[in-house]
């Protein structure tokens, strides 16, 4: 039995390879965590007209009535998406792009922006973001 030998420069590769995938693995998980400890909080916004409203943690939709919570995190790393243009929400860093809805249209993100449930009260205009439990 022969053991097949790997040059010094192969080894390196793999290494560097296995290191990168960890760290985005890991960074992966990161930000799930912030996501699950930001949704646990109670968190209220005005009802305004604006058809996008960005708040540091939260995008508000609001399309004909029809009201969306989003997280503000883009889904590649995790960067605030602080824009909207001809209907498409961006992220400054990589280019992202989201629809309305949340869905990535445009990479490098590939994953949807995290929804989260509300309350509409219409007495006080404002929409309350509930906390989730896990």
């Amino acid at each position: 039995m022969t053991l097949k030998r790997f040059s010094r420069r192969k080894f390196l590769q793999l290494l560097a390879t296995g290191i990168g995938v960890s760290l985005v693995y890991f960074w992966d998980k990161m930000m799930e965590n912030a996501l699950l400890v930001a949704s646990r909080k109670k968190i209220v916004f005005p009802l305004t007209r604006k058809i996008v409203s960005f708040y540091r943690d939260y995008l508000v939709i609001n399309q004909n009535h029809n009201i969306k919570v989003l997280s503000s995190h883009c889904t590649h790393l995790g960067c605030i998406i602080n824009k909207e243009e001809n209907g498409k929400l961006i992220c400054p860093c990589h280019g992202s792009e989201f629809d309305l809805k949340g869905n990535a249209v445009k990479g490098p993100a590939y994953k949807p922006l995290h929804s989260y449930p509300f309350k509409e009260d219409n007495n006080d205009r404002r929409i309350i973001v509930q906390p989730t439990s896990s």
